[in-house]
């Protein structure tokens, strides 16, 4: 993999605020804040995915980080918060896994992309015709190990596959430009995806045990690879860090996060922990360094689970907030 230092002019934004759309829980007994509101006009739909909102109040860019598993839950909920997709500007993707992006080709339908055909001057060039349909697509940021074949193997060494495979060719023919990035990409000003994010902490959850690609007639061990975060770096408070499901370790996307912007004050981690199925003893460790970290504000979401909540909640209660669908955190 491609040694990342630290990126010059990470840059910075004033304004952001984050929503979530497609989360594992949902609730309309919640109390909002100044810094955070929930959306309680209505019932939103809960199902086992993730998807948030990001709004660029500098810039009014709005941002999509993952799509959620169904339509019913992303789109509805898009509806009934009434959040036009239409205005969303790029997509990045954290990983391959199909309830990080399984409605993402029904919400390019909502988005209607596609225009209608034109007539050209007979002087027209190739390069015009693709900067106009360039203007019409939607930016999509991932890791091109996303796209991998993937396969599962049992203890008696039996395959099963091939696993969801994205459906990059659709989602092209619906307005997405594809952009394959192993390395940081900028989304805008202060907000970078981390790209490839070095596995060099305690944390070994997030890895299957029993997952395979296959490339080239060989099949390897899949480390997830695509594994990615959003940085976000708000002036004058520091870093936001979102993640999907951090199977590269949360204190591991967040230490590799303070590195490639150059910047120690983290202010707030939300997404995924994928710390569903851990060992006591290493969502205890997770805790220990992420009290170290101490950000003011820590969300463990989706795949996080219900013990590791418990502790998060118990042990960083300043600092802790449940992950709940609706929720809109104003930074």
């Amino acid at each position: 993999m491609t040694k990342i230092n630290k990126i010059k002019d990470f840059g910075e934004t004033e304004k952001l605020s984050i929503t979530v759309l497609v989360d594992n829980k949902a609730s309309l007994i919640v109390d909002s804040t100044e810094t955070i509101r929930y959306f309680k006009d209505e019932p939103l739909l809960a199902e086992h995915g993730f998807s948030v909102l990001l709004q660029f109040g500098n810039t009014g860019k709005n941002i999509l980080w993952d799509a959620g598993v169904s339509k019913n839950a992303l789109i509805d909920n898009l509806k009934r918060m009434n959040i036009d997709p239409a205005k969303i500007n790029k997509i990045a993707l954290s990983h391959g896994d199909y309830d990080h992006l399984g409605a993402l080709s029904n919400l390019l339908e909502q988005m209607d992309l596609l225009p209608n055909e034109k007539e050209w001057e007979k002087s027209v060039n190739c390069e015009q015709i693709d900067n106009w349909i360039k203007k019409h697509q939607i930016p999509i940021v991932v890791h091109p190990a996303a796209f991998r074949e993937k396969w599962s193997e049992k203890e008696d060494g039996t395959k099963v596959g091939p696993d969801f495979k994205p459906p990059i060719k659709e989602w092209q023919a619906k307005g997405a430009d594809i952009i394959l990035s192993e390395k940081p990409y900028k989304l805008d000003e202060g907000c970078w995806t981390t790209g490839y994010i070095p596995r060099q902490s305690f944390e070994k959850s997030g890895i299957p045990k029993n997952a395979l690609y296959r490339n080239d007639g060989r099949f390897f061990v899949d480390e997830l690879d695509e594994d990615q975060a959003l940085i976000i770096n708000i002036k004058k408070k520091g870093l936001v860090i979102l993640s999907g499901c951090a199977h590269s370790g949360i204190v591991n996307t967040v230490n590799y996060a303070k590195k490639i912007s150059g910047i120690d004050k983290v202010f707030a981690i939300i997404g995924g922990f994928h710390l569903i199925s851990s060992p006591m003893e290493e969502i205890q460790k997770t805790i220990d360094h992420i009290k170290v970290i101490d950000p003011d504000l820590i969300v463990p979401c989706h795949c996080s689970g219900f013990r590791a909540e418990c502790q998060f909640s118990h042990q960083m209660p300043d600092a802790f907030k449940e992950g709940i669908v609706g929720a809109t955190y104003i930074f």
